[in-house]
């Protein structure tokens, strides 16, 4: 359990409120729809209406992914939560209680302003839902108690007398760099189809999602010897891209290549080697130009190491 003494588990508890109520066959009667000829429950439900505006609980929904992104940044999934490298707690403990208190802050004006914001919503509407809106509205002490947002920095362990027994946790521990390759894999794919599909030259704004997949390899880098190479990987392609100006040509090509192949296919085994000449000669070259193509699924395996990797597929 070497690996736990060296990471924390920030378990984030956030839940918010939909602004919906379940839509029933007597809302569509008050309007004049013959609920007797709705298919069956079985067959179709009605769906959800809205008592509020869906732009008035946005911010609830923006901060939620702004947690759950910094400590996806810094740290990986595991077990409910986030295992994040001992180092970076203290800042990303910062951010979150940043985060909790704009979360407050957004919830008090909403708890505010409740009543205006499903007033406007109604004046919004066709003036036959009135009535139908007003009838699903909540009152605003269940509101209070549907926003919520807290976290908890959790040491994890095994009870004492389990330490040699506890062979679900080993597994979930085991799983750690597995489930790191996937979340950089995630992230080269997306950073992949973003900036380098069909560019002829990207601007230096490229590079940060590469920046940012170092760093969180670089504070789990404890996990394995393979993300040390990763690492090295990167440095070397960047120590060669240009400091200023747009990035084109050879560079980008090496640049896309890092983020396409190299980051994309971390963590992957290689295909077995080809029995003969005859069959290298029709692997297809390892210069196949990916920005041409337009999508990295067909191009050949690079690897940081010399251990064997599968071709290049995405998570998706």
């Amino acid at each position: 359990m070497q690996i736990l003494n060296q990471i924390v588990v920030i378990m984030l508890n956030i839940s918010l409120w939909s602004g919906r109520k379940k839509l029933r066959p007597e809302d569509l009667a008050a309007n004049g729809i013959e609920a007797d000829k709705l298919p069956p429950g079985t067959l179709a439900s009605l769906g959800t209406k809205r008592i509020i505006a869906p732009e008035a609980l946005n911010p609830f929904t923006t901060l939620k992914k702004e947690a759950e992104r910094i400590c996806l940044a810094k740290g990986v999934r595991f077990l409910g939560g986030f295992a994040i490298p001992k180092e970076n707690i203290d800042d990303l403990v910062k951010e979150l209680k940043e985060i909790k208190q704009r979360f407050q802050e957004a919830k008090d004006s909403l708890l505010k302003d409740y009543n205006k914001e499903v007033n406007k919503w109604i004046a919004e509407n066709p003036p036959e839902w009135a009535t139908v809106i007003r009838a699903a509205i909540e009152p605003v002490s269940t509101i209070d108690q549907a926003l919520h947002f807290n976290f908890a920095p959790v040491v994890v362990g095994s009870p004492e007398g389990m330490e040699d027994k506890n062979e679900g946790l080993d597994e979930e521990t085991d799983g750690l760099l597995g489930q790191l390759f996937h979340e950089i894999r995630m992230q080269a794919k997306t950073a992949f189809e973003a900036s380098f599909i069909g560019r002829k030259e990207v601007t230096r704004k490229a590079l940060r999602p590469i920046m940012s997949m170092k760093d969180k390899l670089q504070g789990l880098s404890f996990l394995d010897l393979e993300i040390a190479e990763a690492i090295q990987g990167i440095d070397q392609v960047m120590a060669k891209v240009p400091k200023t100006g747009p990035i084109t040509g050879a560079d980008l090509d090496m640049i896309a290549g890092l983020v396409g192949r190299r980051l994309a296919n971390i963590g992957r085994p290689l295909p077995p080697e080809p029995e003969s000449e005859a069959v290298a000669e029709e692997t297809p070259a390892e210069d196949e130009d990916i920005l041409e193509t337009g999508t990295v699924l067909n191009l050949p395996p690079v690897s940081f190491t010399q251990k064997k990797r599968v071709p290049l597929v995405f998570d998706f």
